[in-house]
């Protein structure tokens, strides 16, 4: 039975108010759009490591795109790659072993790189007895536990000389306390979290990289599925961009994630753990040179050659459909996108090799200059020595070092004697091919550990790393090799001349500084107190060492 409009009035008038204006705001505005619910797999329990992802739920750079994102740690073991292709997760954070996960038959979509640098790195314990660092070469019979998809740890052994079946293989417990207990001798572990831990416990350990051997894989990497990427492209490109604006933000303001993690998401460690896992992210993310997330094909191709070495690749392994491309069609007019085809079509018949031939040099120009840039971060461009950057951080690792292994080491700040006369003389050319002699002449006076630093102009650093536990045998042993550096550095220079004119012989001495250090140093005071040294050597006749206020006449080398 219909009721006349009159008695659907009365009836109105009798409704409490609260539900009147309810119903008059849901027709008048409509229902509210419901999130799109999607989860993101992590590869291990809640961490710094996934730091950005966090800041895109709690600042609601998810939510802004229309995302309802849940995020699942994973247990020691767990494999990320099943839970994605199995559905549990729409995406998830994996390793560069995605690769071979892609060869094998997963249609795995890498969508943005977050470590540019893998952290993944072997500690091995070093025995009580032995004094030093050890090599690589010593893990031979020795028990190590490698993690599954540690393949850059094995690609490292391998080319070190070290064969897998020649390791005694222990499964993985993720638990440092085993290398602390000395149930193992090495173990695979993150560079970022597990030496926090070894620090906390006061154990002496090295630290071996397959950076170090030009093994360079990138790290957490977000991806998922063709499925997804087909079905839900919008979606996919709306999730990559939060996760990015997440990531933008967490190393932005770390001491705010840090309290977040420490109380909402991972309350086994303290604040300070996740603020040292932070600053250890820093250098392997390299915001302050990159965009997060940014990735080449040219990094993706070295990381399937290493696989290829390894036998777990056929060369010359296909990157296509691997690497992501935004697959949202553009909001163009059908009039203009048909205008846009037809001026395609025409242009790519006109210049179709002339592109090939200048997207070649493009992309190999482009690789140059990224491996240009990121060497010139840290090392000098005439010298190729490090730089001031790196000095910064090989001091303080050494200060580190030394506190460990209670050994001492030594500062040596030079300052060539007679150098603005060469340059004003005969020209900043030959200025330059005498400091590049300098630097091979420094090389030549030092251990493979020492570091030989160019600070700018005529201004060079050695640092001399883990002498002897005694501080007085240390100071001996650095002044020996001060002495052997004034001696080589006052040999005659055959300089010649870029024109072809006769060479040019220069006698160029230096004035040392020298600072002793030990694992109480601080980086900033030691530099400063060999700065004043050097200063006062060359106020006291130049070509000479000077430690605090006494100074010390050349020793000659040892035979």
């Amino acid at each position: 039975m219909v009721l006349p409009m009159a008695c659907w009035m009365c009836r109105v008038r009798r409704w409490p108010r609260a539900v009147l204006w309810a119903w008059v705001g849901w027709w008048a505005v409509g229902p509210v759009h419901a999130l799109d619910a999607v989860t993101l797999q992590l590869k291990w329990s809640h961490a710094f490591q996934f730091a950005g992802y966090y800041a895109a739920v709690e600042k609601g750079f998810y939510r802004d795109v229309g995302l309802d994102v849940t995020l699942l740690e994973a247990p020691p073991g767990a494999s990320v790659l099943a839970s994605v292709s199995q559905g549990r997760a729409q995406y998830g954070v994996g390793t560069s072993s995605l690769l071979l996960d892609r060869a094998a038959g997963y249609p795995m979509v890498v969508l943005a790189v977050v470590f540019q640098h893998s952290p993944q790195v072997l500690l091995v314990r070093q025995p009580d007895r032995v004094q030093g660092t050890q090599g690589i070469q010593d893990l031979l019979g020795k028990r190590v536990m490698v993690e599954p998809h540690a393949d850059e740890l094995l690609a490292y052994l391998n080319q070190a000389g070290v064969r897998s079946d020649q390791l005694m293989r222990l499964p993985h417990t993720f638990n440092p306390q085993d290398l602390i207990d000395g149930t193992v001798d090495a173990m695979s572990a993150y560079i970022t979290n597990e030496p926090y831990l070894l620090d906390q416990a006061g154990i002496r350990y090295d630290t071996y990289t397959p950076r170090s051997a030009g093994i360079d894989f990138y790290g957490d990497n977000l991806f998922t599925t063709e499925n997804e990427l087909k079905a839900n492209p919008q979606r996919v490109q709306n999730f990559r961009e939060a996760s990015l604006r997440g990531w933008a933000y967490a190393m932005a303001h770390q001491e705010e994630m840090a309290d977040l993690i420490a109380t909402q998401y991972a309350r086994s460690h303290g604040r300070d753990f996740f603020l040292f896992e932070a600053r250890r992210m820093e250098p392997l993310l390299r915001t302050d040179l990159i965009e997060v997330g940014y990735m080449t094909r040219g990094r993706w191709q070295h990381i399937a050659d290493t696989y290829a070495d390894l036998g777990l690749l056929p060369r010359n392994q296909t990157l296509n459909g691997f690497l992501y491309a935004s697959i949202v069609p553009p909001d163009r007019k059908p009039l203009y996108v048909a205008l846009t085809l037809l001026l395609v079509v025409s242009a790519v018949a006109l210049y179709i090799l002339h592109l090939n031939r200048r997207l070649a040099r493009a992309l190999a120009e482009t690789l140059r200059a990224e491996d240009r840039v990121r060497h010139l971060a840290f090392f000098d461009a005439l010298t190729d020595l490090p730089n001031r950057r790196m000095l910064q951080d090989r001091l303080v690792q050494a200060i580190a070092r030394l506190k460990r292994e209670e050994r001492h080491g030594a500062l040596l700040f030079l300052d060539l004697d007679n150098f603005k006369t060469l340059n004003d003389t005969h020209g900043h050319a030959l200025g330059d091919s005498l400091l590049k002699t300098v630097a091979e002449r420094l090389r030549g006076c030092v251990r493979e550990v020492d570091t030989v630093a160019r600070l700018g102009g005529d201004e060079f650093v050695v640092l001399l790393d883990a002498i002897d536990a005694d501080a007085e045998q240390s100071l001996a042993q650095a002044q020996v090799v001060a002495g052997k550096v004034l001696l080589s550095l006052a040999e005659p220079y055959r300089l010649l001349d870029a024109h072809g004119g006769e060479p040019v012989v220069h006698v160029c001495t230096a004035s040392i500084g020298m600072a002793l250090l030990d694992g109480t140093s601080d980086p900033e005071e030691v530099q400063h107190q060999a700065d004043t040294a050097m200063y006062q050597a060359k106020r006291m006749g130049r070509n000479r060492v000077h430690v605090g206020t006494d100074a010390t006449p050349p020793r000659p080398a040892t035979p």
